[in-house]
């Protein structure tokens, strides 16, 4: 019997086809899918590979066995796969310039909503990070020290999907910390010495004040270093 399949890419293909039932079908999280004895008898195949198939959509996050409904369709968690596998130490100098870009245009670029969302209970939190970052001192913040502010801007506009992003990028920034520190210092001292260096209390006194074109342009100045590690870094 010809089944359509071939036996290199078997779970592959099964994989395929159950994931083109769910569109086909018009399936939605919370929908039940046929069990896999349904499927095996739909498709003409043995049951382990419908097992495999089902286990790698289960790992994805796109399905779901629960009591008493069986399969159902489940909304995936779509950067959770991106967040287990991620290792700074396994991308190029070149993903890692592009994801310190998508950075810089995310942090400028969610500037409306951060000035729609914030509330006095959000300011008085930014306050007490800088009153911190101050005590430490600008040249002895670590990266997670340097975070936090921008952690809680990315919580004020209100996307989870920025705040999982956020969550993703922060090993990428302590791998840059530590292996970059040579060609960001530099940078640095020539933006101190130009008196262009814009500190997290500079961008929250914006926020407090209501200046929004002036937060976006600098965010934009306060993320210099990373803007000039992308041009001029080339080893």
């Amino acid at each position: 019997m010809k089944t359509g399949f071939t036996a290199i890419t078997l779970a592959d293909q099964v994989e395929e086809k159950i994931i083109n039932f769910i569109k086909e079908n018009n399936l939605v999280p919370g929908d039940s899918l046929p069990n896999e004895m349904e499927f095996v008898e739909m498709m003409g195949i043995s049951r382990n590979v419908v097992r495999e198939a089902m286990s790698r959509l289960r790992m994805l996050g796109l399905i779901q066995t629960r009591p008493k409904r069986g399969i159902v369709v489940t909304e995936p968690p779509l950067l959770n796969g991106l967040k287990k596998v991620l290792d700074p130490n396994l991308l190029s100098i070149g993903t890692i310039k592009d994801m310190m870009g998508m950075r810089i245009a995310l942090e400028t670029g969610i500037t409306d909503f951060v000035f729609n969302n914030v509330t006095g209970a959000d300011i008085m939190e930014l306050e007490q990070i800088v009153s911190r970052q101050e005590a430490i001192g600008i040249n002895n913040l670590s990266v997670e020290d340097e975070m936090l502010f921008h952690t809680k801007i990315y919580k004020i506009a209100g996307n989870s999907f920025i705040l999982q992003f956020n969550e993703i990028m922060h090993p990428i920034f302590v791998f840059a910390k530590q292996n970059y520190e040579s060609h960001f210092q530099p940078i640095n001292i020539k933006l101190k010495e130009q008196d262009r260096i814009v500190e997290h209390a500079d961008l929250l006194q914006l926020i407090k004040i209501g200046k929004k074109d002036e937060y976006r342009n600098a965010i934009k100045a306060h993320l210099q270093p990373y803007w000039e590690f992308l041009y001029n870094y080339n080893k």
